[in-house]
Parts: structure tokens; sequence; C-alpha cells
């Protein structure tokens, strides 16, 4: 071979070479200068993620702080089927782990899905929690839970949240902006298997957790309120039924129950009609009821006085158009007599004397016929009939041919305590921000005045007669001076008429009359026959509410501590003042006003029982006893006393000589206590459910 031949072959593979390496420059540079930023964006995409970070859902509290609804730590567990190595050794971790069959996870194996949840939201100690996400295609993520430590309790005031912590139902739903928060975000560097634990984070925003929500709501009164609810239902065999507690003043809900509630809030019943709100949603003709609107029409204009007498007619009156009936066969009564007897004849002959627009004008300045406002999504507001047939006038006078929420009756009494001035509504009481330490309370909001003060002092004495002598004789109460109405609607069809044997109970009063301070109202859909009538069924439960929010709150201290107006007792005995709740020093300094005897067991605190009760005739030369509640040291290493069976207050006297404090639920007798008899209990507390002996044999 010649020498150009080889020289030649050098040139050529030379060429080659030098060929080969400027491509692989000229790629270099491509990668690393044209295209650096895409290949980047490539790499960082593979290996790096951006992953939310939910913010902690904030909590809602009843008026005295008590938790309804809070949000606490615990995980979602995931699985990536394509990472996944050792699939058996993943089924029997997750199996044990999140207690699921591994049959199930088995399955979800099977899946295209590139994600699938296999757990959502379960408690997952941290060792569970470390060896979990060691296997490969396993995503352990951490989320806020929601629990609710009341349970049931004002479940639909409540509601819930979804699987994704999005309010669904209640307050929950209403005030999720402010509940929810906004989430933040966090870039993690994963590895070729697309675990990040361990790894570091680059970059991220942290989340702005949810305020917190203060309902007016007390989770006691509303236990009250639903367990004589259901024991009024069952006693007067009720289809359901609603109790709803409000300030008179301010507008404030201390209770809202209703039967029949849900008691779950497990994922099958979520989408349960029951879920509905019926206190602001739903509407009825509120029977007798309304009378109260009738009277403040016809008082405020000086179409009737208190003294107008009119002809019951023995109970049946043909009216041209409409023939009217009594419950009773009244012959001539007053215009205040036939308003405390509940006479649909005299009313609706008074009512005659209202023109249209007065009548309208009264009833649609009491609230009906408009929302009240109140924070809950789904409220009605309610039905005033536009269109007067020949007589609307009439059966208007007696609650017929008007449809009103129970929230809007119940606001209207409220309004006629309230002096004639009518409040909004409300449910919240405050939004907190724990982050800014913001704190934005509701304040109350008057709406406008209603009546004068004059002829709501008259309507007062109207109701607190319809208690003393009139239908509404079984909500009285002893020691408290009551007033109220009731009321027997009946249940109309949806293409016009009523329903044979369908009525709706109610009873709607305030206490005390002389400075009103709670308004209740309580309802019964659909009773029996035989307990068709407010003052039969509704009345008596009322009474039972009002007997137990003066056992176990301090609403109506001030008016129990007025010694009992006996004047033949008084002038023989003396009456035992009211002690509860006062101080040491207060009540001894009451004791000297009284020239009184007093003997304090306890170290301190307040007092949380007496002896004699307060309202007992006494000797003043008797000693009286009160038992104060500073006396948790001596708890320790003692047993509680047996109280099934005991009163109220003998209860208190048994518990607190043991150096317990009671937290009453109900009225009448114990038949439950926590803890029970005998049990060593280091907090001092006991927490008593009474109920009326004669309504729990009446229910069984």
């Amino acid at each position: 071979m010649t020498n150009e031949k080889k020289n030649l072959r050098l040139y050529i593979v030379g060429a080659a070479f030098a060929l080969v390496t400027m491509g692989l420059w000229g790629r270099l540079v491509q990668l690393q200068v044209f295209d650096h930023a895409y290949y980047t964006s490539l790499a960082t995409k593979q290996s790096v993620v951006k992953r939310a970070v939910p913010p902690v859902r904030g909590c809602i509290f009843d008026r005295s702080g008590r938790p309804l609804a809070l949000s606490v730590h615990s995980c979602s567990v995931a699985i990536q089927p394509k990472y996944i190595k050792n699939r058996e050794k993943v089924a029997a971790a997750l199996s044990k782990y999140l207690s699921v069959s591994k049959k199930s996870v088995r399955e979800k194996f099977q899946s295209e899905k590139p994600f699938i949840w296999v757990k959502r939201r379960c408690p997952l100690s941290k060792d569970a929690q470390a060896r979990l996400k060691a296997l490969p295609g396993v995503v352990v993520q951490p989320e806020a839970d929601r629990v609710y430590p009341h349970g049931g309790t004002a479940a639909k005031i409540v509601g819930f949240v979804g699987i994704d912590n999005k309010g669904m139902a209640g307050i929950e739903a209403a005030l999720d902006e402010e509940l929810r928060g906004t989430p933040g975000w966090e870039e993690v560097q994963r590895d070729g298997e697309y675990r990040s634990h361990g790894y570091q984070t680059y970059a991220q925003k942290k989340p702005v957790n949810g305020k917190h929500v203060f309902l007016t709501i007390d989770a006691r009164l509303q236990e009250i309120a639903e367990m004589e609810l259901d024991r009024a239902v069952e006693t007067a065999g009720a289809r359901g039924g609603v109790v709803l507690l409000m300030y008179c003043k301010t507008g404030e809900i201390l209770a809202m129950a209703e039967c029949p509630s849900p008691r779950s809030r497990e994922s099958g019943s979520r989408a349960d009609s029951l879920w509905t709100v019926r206190s602001v949603s739903c509407v009825y003709e509120p029977g007798s009821t309304f009378k109260l609107v009738t009277a403040a029409a016809l008082l405020e204009t000086g179409k009737v006085r208190s003294s107008d007498v009119f002809d019951a007619e023995k109970g049946t009156a043909d009216m041209n158009v409409a023939v009217i009936h009594d419950a009773h066969p009244y012959e001539m009564l007053t215009f205040e007599e036939g308003f405390v007897q509940s006479s649909n004849i005299v009313l609706a002959k008074a009512a005659m004397r209202l023109g249209r627009e007065e009548f309208t004008d009264a009833i649609r300045s009491f609230g009906f016929g408009t929302p009240t406002g109140i924070e809950l999504h789904g409220e009605s507001a309610g039905q005033v009939p536009q269109k007067w047939s020949k007589r609307t006038q009439i059966t208007l006078a007696f609650g017929q041919e008007v449809a009103v929420t129970p929230l809007q009756l119940a606001n209207a009494f409220a309004a006629i305590a309230n002096d004639g001035v009518l409040m909004m509504p409300r449910v919240v009481r405050a939004v907190a921000d724990e982050s800014s330490g913001a704190n934005e309370q509701t304040k109350p909001v008057e709406l406008r005045k209603v009546v004068s003060e004059q002829t709501a002092r008259q309507l007062k004495e109207y109701l607190r007669a319809v208690v003393v002598e009139g239908t509404g004789v079984a909500a009285g109460l002893e020691f408290l001076e009551v007033a109220g109405k009731t009321g027997t609607g009946q249940k109309s069809t949806r293409r016009g008429g009523y329903q044979p044997g369908k009525f709706v109970a109610s009873f709607v009063g305030f206490a005390p009359v002389s400075d009103p301070k709670v308004v209740c109202l309580v309802l019964l859909d659909e009773p029996n026959y035989a307990n068709r009538f407010g003052g039969v069924a509704a009345g008596p439960a009322f009474a039972r509410i009002m007997e137990a929010i003066a056992s176990s709150s301090h609403i109506f201290d001030d008016v129990l501590r007025k010694p009992a107006e006996n004047e033949e007792v008084a002038r023989q005995r003396f009456v035992a003042p009211n002690f509860l709740r006062m101080s040491r020093d207060s009540a001894m300094e009451r004791a000297r006003m009284y020239d009184l005897n007093l003997l304090c067991k306890g170290d301190g605190g307040e007092v949380i029982a007496q002896d004699p009760d307060p309202g007992v005739a006494m000797d003043r030369d008797d000693v009286l006893r009160v038992y104060l509640s500073g006396s948790s040291g001596r708890v320790e290493g003692r047993e509680t006393p047996d109280l099934k069976g005991l009163a109220v207050r003998a209860a208190r006297r048994c518990a607190a000589e043991a150096g317990f404090k009671c937290e009453v639920v109900g009225s009448g007798l114990v038949v439950s206590q926590w803890p029970g008899p005998g049990v060593v209990s280091r907090g001092g507390l006991i927490r008593i459910q009474c109920q009326n002996p004669t309504s729990r044999q009446k229910a069984g």
C-alpha cells in the first residue's frame, strides 16, 4: 500500500472523528445553551413536586366556649400501583395498619389509575406512618379530620363537612368561607420512585388556618330542648316537632331542637332530608298562636278595646262566607276574654273592623312574608296572602290562609316581650381569627318597632292570663310567672282544604312576664287526636323546659332570688331566699340583710345547693345551710354518691355534701348520672340527667 493511500485513510478517519466530535460538541452546546431552560424544567418536574398544604379548618363553639366541631390531625393513605415492587407485602401492611381487607387492596392494585386512595382520614401512629412511607408506591398524606365532641347535639345547626373538608350543611356550609381558611403549598424533592420522605423542601407558602366561629347556642340548653322534645313527641304520638329558645332582647338563638333529627354524620346519612333545618325552611299554618298578631293590629290601631263585648254564639257562628267554630260553647265574651279562651269567633268578628291594608301591614310588620336574615341556608319567607277571597280576613284572624316558619312566629312573640321591638334572629355570636387576634362580634340588630310599649304591655297581660286562667294553664309554673299562647292548626293540602284529623299543636311563651328574658316555642307535628290541642300537648313540654332552664342555668336567677309572694305564709313564717350561684361573701351579705342564721359548707367558690330550697317556708330562727363548690381538694379519693331517684335540688344537696358539683340536664327526678355511684371522680363534677316521672309513665 502506497503512502498516499495510507495518508488518505488517516485523513478520512481524522475527518470522521472531527465530524463526530463536532457533532457531540454541537449537541452539547444545544443541550447546555439553547435547550437549557427546557431540560432544566423537565428535570425539576420529575424530581421536584409542588403539593398543596391544607389549612386547619376553624372550630365551632357554643356561647360558653364548649367545642361543637373540632379539627384533629389524621392521615390519608393512597397507592401508586406502577411503583409497587412487592404487592403482597404492601397489601399485608395496609391491611394491618388501616384495618382494611387484603382483598380490597389487591383489587385496587388492578386499577389503571396512577393514584388511588385506600383510606381517607384515619388515625395513624408515627411508627405506622414511618413504616408505610418506607414502602415504594405507598403515599401517606397528613390531613385534618373533623370531629364533633357533642355528637348529635345541635347537629342540624352545626352541620357537617364532606370528604374534602368542605361544609355541606348547617353553619359548616353557611360560614364555609370563614371556617375553611386558605391552603398553602410546598416544593419537595423526590427520588426515582416518587418518594419525597426525608428529602429537601425547596420553597413553601404556609397555609392560613380557618377562623373560629362562636354560636349563640348554649349546648346544655340545646340538650335540654332535644330531650324534652323527644319526650313530648313520644308522649303525644306525634310525627315530629320543634323547640326554639331565644333571648327576647337580642334575638340570639339559645337552642333549636328538631325531631326527627340525624344522629350520625356518616356518609350514608348525609344526603338525608333530615338535615333540612325545618325551623327556618318549612312553613305551616300557625292556628291560634297567630291571634297575637290579630290582637296587636286591633289594639294598636284602636279598632278594639279590651272591654268590647262580642257574641261567641255558643261555639258556632255563620258569618255568611264561612261557618266558624270554637272548641267550647261560649256566649258573650269581652275581647280580652275571647283572646284568653282562644275564641275563633270573637277574633274573627273583631278582625272585620280592620281594613285589608291595615291587617296586611301589621302581619308584614311582624316579619311574616320575608326571611328573618338568620345565618342559615334555605330560609323560607313564608306566605302572606296577596289575593284575598271573601273569607280571607275572617280566617286570617285565627291563623289560617297564612304560612309561617317556627322561627318567624317565635320572633313575633319575642317582639311583644321586648316592648314591641322586633329583633333580627341570629345564631352566630362571633368570628375569631386566631392568626391575627381579630374578634368580630355579631351585634344585635333592631329591625323596627311593631307596636307601642302600651300595646305590648296589654298583650303581655293577655298572654299571662292565658296561662293563669285560659287554654295554657298546663304551661304554668309556681316559681316563675309565665305568659304564652296555645295553638291548634290544621294541616292544609297542596290542592287547598285541610287534611282530616291532621293537626299542628303548639305553645309559644316567654318568662318572666315582668322582665321577659327567654321566648320558647314548642311545636308538635301531627300528634294523635287526643293530644291535638296545643295546651294539652305542647304546654306541659314548655313548662318542663322552663323548669330545666331555671335549675341548670343563670338565666332566671334574678327572678328566683326574690322571695315567693305568699301573703298568708309571709305573715306566719319566712320564705327562704335564693342563694344559688352566689359567692360566699355575697351569700353572707344577703343572710345579714334578711337576718338569717347561715351555715356555709365548703371552702369557697359559688353556692351549688342550699337547704331549705329557695321559696320554701322556714322559721327565721332556723339554720339555712349552703354548700359551696370550692371543695375540690376533698373530692380526690372520695366516691360519688348515688343520686338516682332524687329531685334536682335534693341531688344537688346530696352531691354537695360529698364535695361534688352537679351539672343538670332535664327536670324532675334523676334517672342517670355520670360518673355512676361509687366511682372515684377527681374532677369534682357529676352530670345528672333528669326526667319527669309522670311523663315517663305516659311515654312508656
